[in-house]
C-alpha cells in the first residue's frame, strides 16, 4: 500500500520544472501607453478642429445662398409675373455682388446670363427660358404660363445652389 499512495502524493505537490529561464513573463500591460500615441491622439484632434473649422468658414461665407433662395421660394408665389422675373435678377446679381464679381452684376441682362449659362448644364440654361426672362424687366406687360414661371424659378435657385465663386 504504501507504493499506490506515493503516486498520489506527487501529483498532489507542485512540479519543480528545471528551466525556469525559459518560462514566459508576465503578460505586458497596455496602459500607460507609448509616448508617441499621444502625439497620434492630438494630430487625429487637430485634424478634427481643423476640419470643423473650415466647415464653420465655408457655412458662413454661404449664408447669401440660403438668404436669396429663402427670399425667392417666400415671395415668388405672391408676386406678379414681371415682379417675379426682377425678383430673380436681383438675387442672381446680389449673389454675384456677394461674391465679388461686381463687374460680373453689372453686366446687362443679355450678356449677364449668357455668360453664367457657359457653366451651367443644358437643362438648367436661362436661355432655355426665352426672351420673356431676359428682356422681361424691359417690358410693360408680360404674361407667363405656371410652366413658365416653376422653370424660371426652379433655375435660378438651381444656379444660386450649384454656382461657384
Amino acid at each position: 500500500m504504501p507504493t499506490a499512495q506515493a503516486p498520489l502524493q506527487s501529483a498532489t505537490q507542485a512540479i519543480d520544472l528545471p528551466h525556469k529561464a525559459y518560462m514566459l513573463p508576465q503578460s505586458i500591460p497596455m496602459w500607460p501607453p507609448v509616448w508617441w500615441t499621444w502625439l497620434i491622439v492630438a494630430a487625429i484632434i487637430l485634424v478634427i478642429i481643423g476640419l470643423l473649422f473650415l466647415w464653420y468658414r465655408r457655412h458662413k461665407k454661404r449664408t447669401y445662398r440660403r438668404e436669396a433662395l429663402s427670399n425667392i421660394t417666400k415671395q415668388s408665389s405672391e408676386l406678379s409675373d414681371k415682379e417675379s422675373i426682377l425678383l430673380c435678377h436681383e438675387m442672381v446679381r446680389r449673389c454675384l455682388i456677394s461674391e465679388g464679381k461686381t463687374e460680373t452684376a453689372a453686366l446687362p441682362s443679355k450678356t449677364l446670363f449668357e455668360t453664367l449659362d457657359k457653366s451651367m448644364p443644358a437643362k438648367r440654361q436661362f436661355s432655355t427660358l426665352g426672351n420673356e426672362f431676359i428682356d422681361g424687366p424691359y417690358r410693360s406687360q408680360i404674361e407667363l404660363t405656371s410652366e413658365q414661371r416653376s422653370t424660371m424659378i426652379k433655375n435660378t435657385c438651381y444656379w444660386i445652389r450649384k454656382h461657384h465663386a
